[in-house]
């Protein structure tokens, strides 16, 4: 097939099943954003927002596109900078992988790093303080707001959930990280008009606060906010499931090594999700999101001397998560466990 556009290859991509974690007499499938052109799921958000964009006048010809970001959704802005011919401003934080650095900066993308955390310790507040700044003084300028940009819901409810239900069209459960919100709302709010029984998983980092839970460091990406996005629709989010970092990291090794999956942290964590609702609901048919792939975190969580140091290869062996039936026990017996949304505290800020 020949596009007009790297971006036109945004979309399409493949589900896998699960050959050693599909336990429990369950069927584990997983849809892989890695081969998204960007290597995410954000391709798909920043190409609906952009463009709803252009087409509204937000964003002008030859504007500056401004946005907070930890990584995956400035990868797919820098692309559509480099094609659609935009100053794109990324602002971002000592968290963000190396290799995303050098994607967008290759691609001509500009860097602003926002090294001082705020009393809690996170960037997210800082980094938005940031752009705030830069809008006020760049021409043309037009931020996303990944967080509370409708587009980027709408894009998972018209599009990615036709895709998937195309694919998988009968499933039990969709499981998936929070991240802004943009499309584990998107997504269940579509599943859930064709397939009203399944039940939809939020995963998210243990210490975030997107679900109303009190804030504390983490160091998984991609997933895990200090407060609760616009975009985040509690009301087609069933179970909660806050996953520890040793938990997401140590399943995305174990894709690695027996899978031939090269999945990021927060597709580990919802892999690790997934394996639980699995052991909660035998005999179920699970689909995962898994919203970008490993090679950002290849000299991070993939690195030996990096899981040391991030006090993370202690809590991996202690947990027995090196296998696939490691992680299928350690998954039987989580940190946290799954929370019906209505029972936890998951409504606190709403």
């Amino acid at each position: 097939m020949i596009y007009n556009s790297i971006l036109e290859a945004v979309g399409r991509t493949p589900v896998v099943r699960l050959r050693s974690l599909s336990a429990f007499g369950s069927e584990i499938l997983v849809k892989l954003e890695s081969f998204n052109p960007g290597g995410s799921i954000k391709d798909r958000a920043a190409v609906s927002m952009i463009t709803a964009a252009e087409r509204d006048g937000r964003l002008k010809p030859n504007g500056t596109i401004i946005e907070s970001t930890s990584g995956n959704l400035g990868k797919s802005l820098a692309l559509i900078g480099a094609t659609r011919g935009y100053r794109v401003i990324l602002v971002i934080d000592p968290k963000a992988p190396r290799s995303m650095v050098e994607f967008v900066t290759a691609l001509g993308a500009e860097i602003e790093m926002v090294d001082t955390p705020d009393e809690s310790g996170g960037y997210q507040w800082p980094r938005i303080e940031r752009v705030q700044q830069l809008l006020s003084v760049t021409p043309d300028a037009f931020w996303p707001d990944q967080y509370n940009n409708p587009d980027n819901v709408r894009a998972h409810f018209e599009l990615t959930s036709r895709e998937l239900l195309d694919d998988v069209p009968e499933f039990d459960a969709l499981v998936t990280a929070v991240s802004t919100g943009g499309h584990i709302s998107g997504l269940s709010a579509a599943v859930k008009k064709e397939l009203p029984d399944a039940i939809t998983v939020g995963v998210d980092a243990a210490g975030s606060a997107a679900f109303g839970y009190p804030f504390s460091k983490y160091s998984m990406r991609g997933l895990g906010l200090a407060w609760k996005p616009g975009n985040l629709d509690h009301s087609v989010v069933d179970r909660v499931h806050l996953v520890a970092d040793y938990e997401g990291v140590a399943t995305m090794r174990v894709l690695a090594k027996s899978e031939g999956l090269l999945v990021g942290e927060s597709a580990g964590a919802a892999v690790f999700a997934a394996v639980h609702h699995a052991y909660r609901y035998p005999g179920s048919r699970i689909v995962v999101m898994a919203a970008d792939g490993g090679v950002n975190y290849l000299g991070e969580s993939f690195d030996a001397d990096w899981l040391r140091s991030a006090g993370l290869a202690d809590q991996i062996d202690t947990a027995g998560i090196t296998t696939p039936e490691g992680l299928i026990e350690a998954a039987s017996r989580p940190a946290n466990e799954q929370v019906p949304i209505e029972y936890g505290l998951t409504l606190a800020n709403d």
